[in-house]
């Protein structure tokens, strides 16, 4: 590119509230300094930059060509070198705010969703949808540096001082007051604000009308002057919210006092219960009619965060987070025709009831021939359940249908044209209810005679019934799947499998992998397995211990190499690859997958689908890849002689590799290998490491129960975590009584059950052990030891076990030893 050429700059920088520049900003490429969600400092000319795009154009010293860089591996933009800043006089007449109640900087702390904290001082921020914008103030307080956090990296904001230090400050209030309030704060936080609302939480129709009554004897107030009677903020962040909005009218008051540090989301919500008497609705539980569901659009609700609970001759109740704050109040009525009464509910629960009622996209899936929808559920329903009032409406609707024709004498499908039937909707509410909970796989179990078919979704590792389904419909509920996967509807006999865009058909925009097996009395079986939709998590966050995270770490920073992750089906193997990929994923490298099925994306990777039935297998993909310049290559599974030694002998020519076996321990994967045929010595120069992992249920927080150890239990654990292993016993329990103790005694957790959670337990957490490729373990794997010679030159080096590292999940409260057992025995 002709550097002598000016360069106009794209990049769209707001400036703080009531500034300006000193003089007009320059409209070249902007030097900056960006900090990487690896930690690595970049400096670069930033070209592009503009709010709602998902990359940044910029230009890299010593790379003559621009570069994209996509904005999720970004944590912080700073713009070099620092800008003057005047206040903007004629705005802050308009507005009739002083110059001096907001020209001063003001402390902010931002804490990232990488545990990272930042803090300094502002002078004034912008925060949009897309992200943060801080004006860092340095030695002149009018001089600053422009940062830009992304929203995705956004954990907490909180910008001024805290509020009780300001009252202390302005005399409004003596340090005793403060530190009275503060023991009273104190006391409060052992029954928390939401649990406060909670417990006052209407839950009724009756209750609800009743306090609705209450509420109209009361005078209407404005939100500002709510929150100062309620003594939870000062006249002076009032004035200085309301400035703000001033000049940025879509922003609601309530928001910008939250940003400010000033108050809460949840103290406003009390305020306004307290002052106003607004109802507070647990949506929870509370049991909506099923004709109110069709007055709101699903597509205005969802937009609008807003769940109509009741429905009066001339009048409809809503819930909303801020009911001061509903500015589609007028268009509501409009298309209901009715008056808008808002009442308030928990953000997080109101957000679940929606997508749990509508379904999200209920219009465009249970659109009957253009009428109304069917109704939803009425009730709230445990967590894991299906929606079955509203699957059950579909059942009734499959029955007043004529029913599809059951098998031919000859077993062939004599009719399925379903794609404009009940039985579609049915379908595609069913994947969209197994994906929005979490479900990883739907089994549909067909049965002889008038047996039902039964629909069953796995969660969390167990199958759970979700739906019976009339006999009469199995055959047209398997050749409806066929169809969707492309598969042969007329083939019985023979297994197929398939892959399903589900975006073809339904709202979501997720695949799904189809098995369809033959089974007895001519029947058949289908497991659909949902991909996509899927974010890698951080590795420091799946459950490695603090030795194991470090070890592997280093693992991953070598630039050539072999990392195997082994252990059963369903074990996390790829999520764990996807977590090193992202850790290790930056603009300077490339990293090429080969998968199947791909289940999880991530910006940055080149990430290939193998088709085994076209040539396309693990093998030929690694040979492309050799040829497309990799620095990592991860393939999906090592099952043949030949991926294998492809893999080996990359990993020797300077390329990092990980892939996957289906081996039971760390160091039974050594001996898989040399049994494919691969050579000792070139195996152990490649092999960097092999970590082996299982997944365990998790205990619920909110209800697990602990018990102290007596020292029968402690002495059997002790003997089980030590095994054949030469472990001095007092000084593991030495070791266990520092990490885990309670006063030096030890606890261990059991299941009990809630309302959050399944018969006690909630998610799954990784079990782990890595073998590290040391010297000595490579001088045992060139001589070909045995298992039992491997694992234990291992332990000698630090290696945990499946089973010690299950135990020690045990006893920090993660596990119960059930869990802990079944997955690492």
């Amino acid at each position: 590119m002709d550097k002598s050429a000016p360069e106009i700059s794209t990049v769209r920088w707001p400036a703080p509230p009531f500034f300006q520049p000193v003089s007009p900003l320059p409209q070249r490429a902007q030097e900056c300094t960006l900090e990487l969600t690896n930690g690595r400092l970049l400096p670069a000319e930033l070209i592009r930059f503009e709010p709602g795009a998902d990359s940044i154009e910029l230009r890299v010293p010593q790379q003559a060509e621009p570069q994209r860089l996509k904005l999720a591996l970004v944590r912080s933009i700073k713009l070099i070198p620092p800008i003057a800043l005047i206040p903007d006089r004629a705005a802050l007449a308009a507005v009739g705010t002083a110059t001096e109640q907001v020209t001063d900087e003001k402390p902010f702390a931002v804490r990232l969703r990488s545990g990272v904290t930042m803090a300094g001082k502002t002078l004034g921020f912008v925060k949009e949808k897309d992200g943060l914008f801080l004006f860092l103030v340095e030695n002149d307080a009018m001089l600053v540096t422009r940062c830009f956090i992304p929203a995705s990296q956004l954990e907490d904001v909180q910008i001024g001082p805290l509020l009780g230090e300001t009252l202390v400050e302005k005399a409004l209030l003596s340090p005793t007051m403060l530190a009275a309030a503060l023991n009273k704060q104190s006391q409060l936080r052992q029954v928390r604000i939401g649990e406060y609302l909670t417990s006052r939480a209407i839950i009724t129709e009756e209750d609800l009308k009743r306090a609705l009554a209450e509420q109209q004897k009361r005078p209407n107030v404005r939100l500002g002057d709510v929150l100062i009677e309620a003594q939870v903020i000062t006249p002076e962040n009032l004035q200085e919210a309301l400035a703000i909005q001033a000049e940025h009218r879509e922003r609601r008051l309530g928001d910008i006092l939250v940003e400010m540090g000033a108050v809460s989301a949840r103290l406003i919500q009390m305020a306004l219960s307290d002052k106003l008497g607004i109802p507070y609705v647990n949506v929870k539980e509370f049991k909506v009619n099923p004709g109110t569901l069709q007055v709101v659009d699903a597509a205005f609700a969802v937009r609008y965060q807003v769940l109509p609970l009741l429905r009066n001759a001339g009048s409809l109740v809503i819930a909303v987070e801020n009911p001061l704050a509903i500015d589609f109040a007028q268009d509501l009525r409009f298309t209901t025709g009715l008056t808008v009464m808002p009442v308030m509910a928990d953000p997080a629960e109101l957000k679940v009831r929606i997508s749990k009622e509508y379904a999200r996209f209920e219009a465009r899936i249970l659109d009957f021939g253009g009428g109304t929808p069917t109704r939803a559920s009425a009730s709230g329903g445990s967590p894991g359940k299906a929606d079955l009032a509203n699957m059950d409406d579909l059942a009734i609707q499959l029955s007043r249908e004529t029913p599809q024709p059951e098998l031919a004498s000859k077993g062939r499908e004599t009719d399925v044209r379903v794609s404009e039937n009940t039985l579609v909707r049915l379908i595609n509410k069913m994947i969209v209810e197994a994906h929005a909970q979490g479900a990883s796989d739907i089994h549909i179990e067909s049965n002889p005679g008038k047996s039902a078919t039964r629909i069953r979704f796995r969660k969390d590792g167990d199958l759970e019934d979700y739906l019976d389904l009339p006999p009469a419909y199995r055959g047209s509920l398997v050749s409806r799947i066929k169809v969707m996967a492309e598969l042969d509807i007329s083939e019985r006999r023979h297994p197929q499998d398939g892959k399903i865009d589900f975006g073809k058909f339904g709202p979501l925009a997720i695949e799904l992998r189809v098995a369809v097996i033959p089974t007895a009395n001519n029947l058949e079986d289908v497991v659909l397995r949902i991909l996509g939709g899927m974010q890698p998590h951080p590795l420091g966050e799946i459950g490695f211990s603090a030795r194991d995270l470090g070890e592997l770490r280093k693992m991953i920073a070598r630039s050539y190499g072999l990392i195997l992750v082994c252990g059963p089906t369903g074990s996390g193997k790829t999520t764990t690859l996807h977590s090193i990929l992202h850790e290790i994923n930056r603009p300077d490298i490339k990293i090429w997958t080969a998968e199947d099925p791909i289940e999880i994306t991530q910006p940055g990777l080149r990430q290939v689908q193998v088709h085994p039935k076209i040539d396309w297998t693990f093998a030929a993909a690694m040979r492309a890849f050799l040829r497309a310049d990799p620095d990592v290559i991860m393939v999906g599974e090592m099952r043949d002689a030949e991926t294998t030694k492809i893999g080996i002998e990359a990993s020797l020519t300077g390329h990092l590799v990980f892939s996957t076996l289906h081996t039971n321990s760390a160091a039974e994967s050594v001996t898989r290998l040399l049994d494919l045929g691969m050579e000792p010595f070139t195996f152990a120069d490649a092999l960097i490491g092999i970590l082996s992992q299982r997944l365990a249920r998790t205990l619920c927080l909110k209800c697990k129960r602990g018990h102290l150890m007596t020292k029968v239990e402690i002495d059997e654990l002790i003997e089980e975590y030590c095994g054949t292993a030469k472990l001095d016993p007092a000084a593991v329990l030495s070791g266990w009584q520092t990490a885990f103790g309670r006063d030096g005694r030890l606890e261990l957790y059991e299941a009990v059950g809630c309302k959050e959670c399944r018969d006690g337990y909630k998610g799954r957490l990784g079990v782990y052990e890595l073998l590290v490729g040391t010297a000595e373990l490579k001088h045992l794997v060139r001589s070909r030891a045995t298992v039992p010679q491997l694992e234990q030159a291992a332990e000698a080096e630090g290696m945990h076990l499946l089973r010690q590292d299950a135990i020690e999940k045990a006893l920090r409260g993660a596990l119960d030893l059930t869990s802990a057992r079944a997955a690492s025995t």
